[in-house]
């Protein structure tokens, strides 16, 4: 066996792993909740008012004095929104990173059946010459 089928074979090893690897990471970021598609409405308990639910407790609303039901102060509101920006930043952060780890995991296919090509190819050409 030639050096260059050991580094082939190491080289095929070596991509089949990560790619394999990177799939897998693509699998656990995507499990880690439900994703919902972008522009999609989550289900969410809205009281009658149309006012979501707001917890003081939550170190967003720091500062922020709780006001009588149906009543929203601008820094309830300010809080509300930064809350749903956060949110929606973490949904595309989490889809992002599902998305590298699946283009890197197909990326890795590609090369390794790259190689398994030149292989056959270099077989073939090994054939064509003996018959000579």
């Amino acid at each position: 066996m030639s050096l260059a089928d050991r580094l082939g074979r190491v080289a095929m090893l070596v991509l089949s792993g990560l790619s394999t690897l990177a799939l897998i990471g693509a699998l656990a970021t995507l499990s880690h909740g439900p994703v919902t598609p972008p522009g999609s409405i989550a289900s969410r308990a809205v009281p009658p008012d149309g006012i979501p639910p707001v917890d003081p407790r939550q170190e967003s609303f720091a500062g922020v004095e709780p006001t009588p039901m149906g009543k929203v102060t601008p820094d309830v509101a300010q809080a509300i929104a930064q809350r749903e920006t956060a949110v929606a930043d973490n949904r595309i952060a989490e889809s992002l990173e599902t998305l590298a780890y699946a283009v890197l995991a197909l990326a890795g296919f590609a090369a390794a059946g790259l190689l398994v090509l030149l292989r056959i190819t270099t077989l073939l050409a090994r054939i064509a010459d003996r018959d000579d």
